[in-house]
């Protein structure tokens, strides 16, 4: 039997009890789920966004689309695929990513973040690195300081030691990932 590719996954929405994830206290559930995006909520309001560059707020339902740029948490990746045996390509952070204006907490998984500053108006107060690209450090290290809520960087080995360093003059709490987070 052959994988399905993901854009036959099928989407839907998970409600009641058996959509209950764990995690947020064990009061989180899964609101919405589709192969671009999955909606976490609390008490049913949107509150993390796992997301692709693909995502298009227009294929959410109604109820969680009016309030999706009020989400806390998101998680920027390239893709959801769990096939590792080809090369993941890496996307760049997209424009209607600065429509989220309550974004405390931002992750980026397989992104380039040569664009950062774009996003300098959010609230972000705990930024996660992981697999990332980017061409110039000076400009990336620009851009974290233009967050002015800005608390903590969490990273993986795909910083290098210059861009590293450069963050930690910048006193913010930093983070080493494990390879599992």
């Amino acid at each position: 039997m052959e994988k399905p590719r993901q854009e036959e996954i099928p989407r839907s929405i998970i409600k009641g009890s058996s959509g209950r994830i764990s995690g947020l206290n064990g009061k989180g559930e899964m609101l919405f789920a589709d192969p671009k995006c999955f909606v976490v909520g609390l008490e049913k309001l949107p509150y993390i966004l796992f997301t692709t560059h693909e995502f298009n707020e227009e294929e959410l339902p109604l109820n969680i689309g009016k309030q999706i740029y009020e989400i806390k948490k998101l998680a920027l990746q390239s893709t959801f695929s769990a096939d590792i045996s080809k090369e993941v390509k890496y996307c760049a952070i997209p424009r209607w990513l600065s429509d989220f204006k309550m974004v405390e907490e931002l992750r980026f998984g397989y992104v380039e973040i040569d664009d950062l500053h774009s996003l300098k108006d959010l609230p972000i107060q705990h930024l996660i690195l992981k697999n990332i690209r980017y061409n110039d450090s000076q400009r990336v290290v620009s851009a974290i300081k233009q967050f002015k809520h800005l608390k903590e960087v969490s990273y993986d080995q795909s910083l290098d030691a210059d861009l590293k360093q450069a963050i930690e003059e910048l006193n913010l709490k930093l983070t080493l990932l494990a390879d599992s987070d």
